[in-house]
């Protein structure tokens, strides 16, 4: 149920390290699935991303199918290129906003602003409360 339960989650929690502090925060998610590269748009100016910086361990949690339960996923971050960011901004924004495709343009040019958070997942586990 782990595939079907991170399909479903529209928000996910992400847990990054500062130290022995554990800070969390809601993500969007509209990935497909736990197979490959996790990947969340962001801006560089963020904590999350000072984190990430000095600590590439994330944890990613989310709902599973039964009430009480939920999916941890340890994971290593880094940060996407340029390229991959020029790539998939536009496609993220659009995701959430698809009526505006013809007649919306975003602007292509590199902004120093975006950055894209990818997470190979390593290890998953079910939670039981």
């Amino acid at each position: 149920g782990i595939d079907e339960a991170f399909k479903k989650a529209k928000a996910i929690f992400m847990t990054t390290y500062k130290g022995d502090e554990e800070r969390y925060r809601q993500m969007t998610n509209y990935n497909d699935d736990l197979d490959g590269i996790i990947w969340f748009p962001t801006e560089k100016d963020t904590r999350k991303v000072a984190d990430i910086k000095k600590n590439n361990n994330v944890l990613i949690t989310f709902p599973a199918g039964k009430r009480g339960e939920y999916f941890e996923v340890k994971g290593e971050a880094s940060l996407g290129s340029d390229q991959e960011v020029l790539e998939k901004w536009e496609w993220w924004w659009l995701y959430w906003h698809p009526a505006q495709k013809d007649r919306f343009w975003f602007p292509r040019e590199k902004d120093e602003r975006r950055v894209i958070i990818n997470i190979e997942p390593k290890e998953a586990r079910l939670v039981k409360r």
